[in-house]
Formats: C-alpha cells, structure tokens, sequence
C-alpha cells in the first residue's frame, strides 16, 4: 500500500509539475479514455474500470472528483472502486502519453437503498399501526411496499398519510412484514434493502414502559425514572394508602428514558407509585408497582439505631443496601430485616444514612437522614497490638471504633518496661490511632502499652488493658520469649521464622511454646536470623518480635597488648568469644612455661605471677573452645604486656 502511494505521489508530480494546466477542472481536458461495466444502480454499487488508452503510462483515478481541483490525488493501478451512499460521482482518470498529459471523466449515478425509518404499535387484538418517518430515505422512493406476512400487501406512494393500518385474522402466529422501498422508473434499481419487523400481539410498547427507580428526596419531592416510548401516553400516579386509590401526579408521551419529580410528599410516609400506558391504538396496560422507603434513626450509648420499612413486593426482591455517607455500610438479603445498629461510630459524630430496596427491575431510595452519635459512657478500648519493627523502633495501633477524618477523639498512651514496671505517658495522640516509639531497646525489654481513650464528647474510657512487644532471647542455640499477649485477642500460635545467611527460610509452627531449640550441623548456614510471629485466633493481629543474629561458628578476639599498671584502661588480658559451649584458655611464657590458666571467658589475666607483675615483653596464649556443633577449635598466638 506505501509503495502504491508513493507511486502515486510521483505520478501527480510529474502530471502536476511538467505540465501546467489551467481551467476549471480537469474533466474538460481531453486525451484520456477508460469504460465502465455500470454506470448506475442500487447502493452499494462497484463499479469496474477499464484503461483505454494504448500506450499510457502512470494512469491513476479519483473516483469521487470534485470538478475542480488541478491536483487532485489519483489512485495507480485502480481497477474497481464501491460507493456504499447514494448520489452521483464522478470518476477522472489521468495519466500520460508521450505526448503530455491525458485526462477523461466519467458520471456514476447510485441510488439510495436503505430501509425506510418506521415504527410499528401491536393495539390488542389483530390490529397494528406502521408509522412511517418522512426524512431523507423515504422520500428518494416513489413507493414503499409492506408485505403484512398474512398474505396481504399495500403500497404507500408519495404524498399518502404516513400512518397505516392492518388487522390480522388470526393472533395465533407472530406475522413477519416486510417493508421495501421502490423505484417505478429506474430500470437498473428497483428497490432497495428489505426490512424485517416480526409482529408480536402481546401490547409489547406497553409492556416496555417499566418504573426503573424511584429516589425520595429530603426535600419531601419524589423522583421516578421509567423507559418511556415515544408518542405513547402514560400517568405516573402515587398511593399513599397502600394502593387503595391513586392520584395521578402527572402525563408524558415522551420516549427513553424519562425522570419526573412529584412535589410536597411526607418522607416519613410510605408510597406506592405506578405508570398507567395508552397506545395509539386506545389500549391500556398498568406498569409494575414500586413502593419508595423511609428510614428512621436514633443514637444511644455510642451506636446509632436504625429502622426502615418492609417492601411489600417479596417475588422480586434482591437485597436492602445500607449506605452510610455514600458509601454501602452493610446489605440485607432477608425481606423481613428492617433494622439494623450502627456500632462503627464515635460520639459528636454526624452520619448521613439511607436505604435502597434493589428488585430485580426497581431500586427504590430513601430520603437520606442525619444521626448525630451520643453515649452515655465511652468503653475502654478493646482492640489494641504492639509489633516490634527494629532494635529502636516499636509500634502500638489502637482500633478506635468509628474514627474517620471527621472523627475527634484522644489517646493517653502509656509505657513500661515489662509488665510489672510503672506505666508512664509517653504521647497524647490526636485523631491518629498508631503511635512510633523509637525510644525503646526492643532486643533488650519487653515494652508494655496501654491506652486511655476520650471521645468527641470530651467524656473519657477505663484505662485499657495492657499489651506487650515480644522479647526474643537466647542462650547458645536455646531460644525463648516473653508470654505476655501482644495484642488484646488471644493467641494462636507462634512461628519461628529462620532465615539462613545462603537466603534459606525455615517457619516451625511453635503451637503455645515459649521455647525453641535449634539444631545445627556441618551443612547448617555459617549464620541466621531468628524472630518470633504471634498470630491471633480471630485474624485480625500479627505481631514479630526482636530478631537475634546468630553465627553456628565461634568468633574469638584476642587483643595484641595489654598493660597491667592500674590506670583503669586495658588492664586485664580478656579474650571475647560468641556462640561457644565451653572454653579453655592458658598463658605461657617465652620457656613454655604456664603462668595462667582459665575455663571461665569472664577472668582474664591480670598480669600478675607469683604475686608479682610479669617482666614486659612477649607471652604466648592458647585456647581451646568448643563450639554449637560441637566441634573443637584451637586458636594460639602472642601478646604483649606493656607498663
């Protein structure tokens, strides 16, 4: 396709810019030649193109050219073209000889050959009327001829009633008609696309006319939606006494969809609200009856309380929706629930409610109400967790029932050092329910929090229970934490989470254990991490605890000097090791001699001998220590003593 344009492209800068031609247009120009197989008919219409000019090159065509431009934009190599509108076309070739430049056009006529635009109304009984739109289609006709599919025909001509008319026989089959439009002096278009309509008896128009919703404002206005069907007349009528009587609040012959308002009604009062359809024909059909709703509410001790009527058609009911400030707050799928409490809120608080009834063909809406929450006495709050996040950092979350942006209440936060420690104010915290102590050493202590809650109302909660961060320890490969809970639900179970320094991961599912031992081998990894997770039995918490570095191997460090002179600096020759189960250490001198000997890592040498300092100069130290694996390990080397 690129290569045909660019083909093209030349052709028109060697036509246009070789040859200068000036007129009109182009089709006055001569020298061209090409032949058509049609030169008119029905819509789409493609037509075949046929070059007769011998010896032309670069021939290309428009096929829709507008008379008058000298640079139009000719197609190469074109050998059909479709138009699929009505109207007359005309086709220019150009293209060149050796001579110059040649040009011929050519007229194309085609004729519309869509369906006439009509409606059609099923009136009960045998009766049907067709409804002609006189636009631009029906008009290119001379005739338009319905086929009633009953074995009868009529014909609509030019300046006829554009209304007709028909009753079938028998209603026991569903007739198809067909609908064509005609041309009487064209012989190379007789008609156009036939058109289908399957007749139905069954008052289909009205039956389509359906209330959709019905909204109650708070303002006492109603506001009904409904599909509609154009020059059909229909009444949206109320009840206010159960669907004993109706009074009619207003009349639309509109099509679509429709919304009317009904002014000055009670929101406190329950109505029936109907469509009562006339069609052209005189028949009448009554649409599904809607019912709207009304929601009351009232608040007491921190919760607000509310109720709502029955909708009284069960068969298509669905589901009530509850929203709660625009939002859905909980759905109803039970006919017979009309009320529901509303614990998720705060005193001071403002709440705008509302409930939808949702069947399967109306939604119907109350006016929307406003509950300001009041309480007698706030609760001491009952959802709490601490988590550790780092060897400085713990955080306390408190689940303050019904916080949101609008919320304004106050948390006391207090902290001590295990559970049995005085409990001190750390923070006040304002409408925010999570608080970061970083000043903690988590891998040190368990810290315990407790909180003391006071709602918009000013009026304050019991002091809440305590919980506590979990203190993660060890001794050797024997680990063991801290019982007290971590958050206010109980505890599931804790997992110990190990993770090896080659990227392993190991969780043991601990059941209630508050102690685990870990085994390590040749093949372990040289390290790992380990930490406790709580979870609660409800789901709703997680806590982790301190993570504990771990290292299978011994580390020793033995300093390079030491200087016995009781200044208080580097006094005692003190070797460190980690992760060790037992150890030995001895000291010699330059003869091999053995001046001190040790099996407790905390006494170092202190650079006596024989109830003297030793002599200044080089000594020799050897240890033996026996690691987690249980292997041996010796290490020896020298150190000097300084004065």
């Amino acid at each position: 396709m690129k290569k045909q344009l660019l083909v093209t492209f030349l052709s028109c800068l060697l036509v246009c810019n070789v040859f200068d031609v000036r007129g009109q247009g182009l089709c006055d120009n001569s020298g061209g030649g090409f032949e058509l197989d049609k030169y008119e008919g029905c819509a789409p219409l493609t037509v075949k193109i046929q070059n007769t000019v011998p010896n032309s090159f670069s021939v290309g065509y428009d096929v829709n050219y507008d008379g008058k431009s000298q640079t139009p934009l000719l197609a190469q190599g074109l050998q059909s073209t479709t138009y699929y509108t009505r109207g007359t076309f005309t086709i220019l070739q150009g293209g060149s000889i050796s001579t110059g430049p040649i040009y011929a056009c050519k007229k194309v006529k085609v004729y519309e050959a869509g369906y006439p635009n009509v409606q059609y109304t099923s009136c009960g009984g045998g009766k049907v009327k067709l409804l002609f739109t006189d636009d631009i289609i029906l008009q290119t006709y001379d005739q338009v001829e319905i086929n009633w599919g009953d074995n009868s025909s009529d014909i609509l001509n030019k300046g006829n009633s554009l209304e007709l008319e028909h009753d079938y026989a028998s209603i026991t089959t569903s007739p198809v008609v067909k609908i064509r439009g005609l041309y009487t002096s064209n012989t190379t278009c007789s008609g156009g696309l036939v058109l289908s309509i399957g007749i139905s008896f069954q008052q289909p128009l009205l039956k389509n006319i359906q209330i959709k919703t019905i909204q109650m404002n708070g303002n006492g206005s109603m506001d009904v939606t409904y599909e509609g069907v154009a020059s059909i007349s229909t009444n949206i009528s109320t009840s206010s006494d159960g669907g004993a009587n109706y009074t009619v609040g207003g009349t639309r012959t509109s099509g679509g969809t429709q919304s009317y308002r009904i002014p000055n009604l009670n929101i406190a009062q329950v109505y029936r609200v109907k469509l009562a359809s006339k069609d052209l024909c005189g028949g009448q059909q009554d649409s599904e009856i809607g019912t709207s709703m009304s929601l009351k509410g009232i608040s007491a001790n921190e919760k607000n309380s509310l109720t709502w009527n029955e909708y009284p058609n069960a068969d298509d009911f669905q589901e009530y929706q509850l929203m709660r400030d625009g939002t859905l707050l909980k759905s109803f799928t039970d006919i017979k629930t009309t009320s529901f409490s509303d614990e998720d809120v705060e005193c001071g608080d403002n709440f705008e409610y509302s409930i939808t009834a949702v069947t399967k063909n109306i939604q119907s809406v109350s006016a929307p109400i406003i509950v300001k929450t009041s309480t007698t006495a706030p609760q001491a709050l009952q959802n709490l967790s601490v988590t550790v996040l780092g060897d400085d950092q713990i955080q306390f979350d408190a689940l303050v029932p019904g916080a949101s942006s609008k919320s304004n209440f106050e948390l006391l936060v207090q902290r001590s050092e295990g559970l049995g420690g005085p409990f001190k104010k750390v923070t006040t915290l304002y409408n925010e329910i999570t608080y970061q102590d970083f000043d903690v050493k988590a891998n040190q202590n368990s810290y315990c929090y407790r909180v003391m809650y006071q709602n918009g109302c000013g009026q304050k909660a019991p002091m809440s229970e305590p919980v506590c961060s979990i203190l993660l320890q060890n001794t050797i490969s024997a680990f063991s934490w801290s019982s007290e809970k971590p958050f206010t639900d109980e505890i599931k179970s804790y997992k110990m989470i190990q993770i090896g320094s080659t990227g392993s991961r190991v969780e043991t599912d601990l059941k209630l254990q508050l102690s685990f031992s870990s085994q390590f081998t040749e093949k372990s990894d040289p390290a790992y991490t380990f930490q406790i997770v709580a979870d609660s039995k409800t789901g709703n918490f997680q806590s982790f605890s301190n993570v504990i570095n771990y290292k299978k191997d011994a580390d020793i460090f033995v300093p390079t000097a030491f200087s016995p002179n009781e200044d208080g600096i580097n006094d005692i020759f003190e070797v460190k090791v980690s992760m060790y189960k037992s150890f030995k250490m001895s000291v010699l001198n330059r003869w091999g001699e053995v001046i001190f000997h040790s099996n407790d890592i905390s006494k170092g040498w202190d650079g006596m001998f024989k109830g003297e300092i030793a002599a200044v100069g080089s000594y020799i130290y050897d240890i033996e220590i026996v690691n987690n694996i249980d292997q041996t390990v010796k290490k020896n080397g020298t150190f000097v003593l300084l004065k």
